[in-house]
């Protein structure tokens, strides 16, 4: 399905997700959906393939990807003892800096002063599509 939660209110999108995780309690069931709504894709999704100018960015079991990323939040002085090869992508303003991490368990030991909030699944597709521009806004 192609943006099958796409212009619909609030109520009937949320039963249409709740008749989809119905269908899927079968595991001979699957739905192959396509969205740009990941808060859709996160409620009843197991794995989950983000596509970016038509190559795939990130693909793996949604609750994985979930549980290994995770959002640095810390000073932007703080910021510069990471290195950069633990980071997907970062955003810095002239207060804090915002980095991707996607082994949130090595980062956590390795930067244990710092910040960690979970990541969603928008944040991280977010973090992915601008990893070419290293660090964005």
């Amino acid at each position: 399905m192609d943006e099958a939660t796409a212009g619909l209110d609030p109520v009937f999108r949320n039963e249409l997700l709740d008749i989809f995780l119905e269908y899927l309690q079968n595991e001979n069931n699957s739905i192959f959906m396509s969205s740009h709504i990941l808060s859709d894709i996160e409620k009843i999704s197991d794995s989950v393939t983000f596509i970016n100018k038509g190559k795939i960015t990130l693909s793996g079991n949604k609750d994985d990807i979930i549980e290994n990323h995770a959002v640095i939040k810390c000073k932007k002085s703080d910021f510069q003892n990471i290195d950069k090869a633990d980071v997907i992508s970062f955003r810095v303003n002239d207060y804090y800096a915002e980095a991707l991490v996607n082994d949130r368990s090595k980062c956590s030991v390795k930067y244990s002063g710092l910040t960690f909030d979970a990541a969603t699944l928008e944040e991280i597709m977010l973090f992915y599509v601008n990893r070419d521009k290293g660090e964005w806004f």
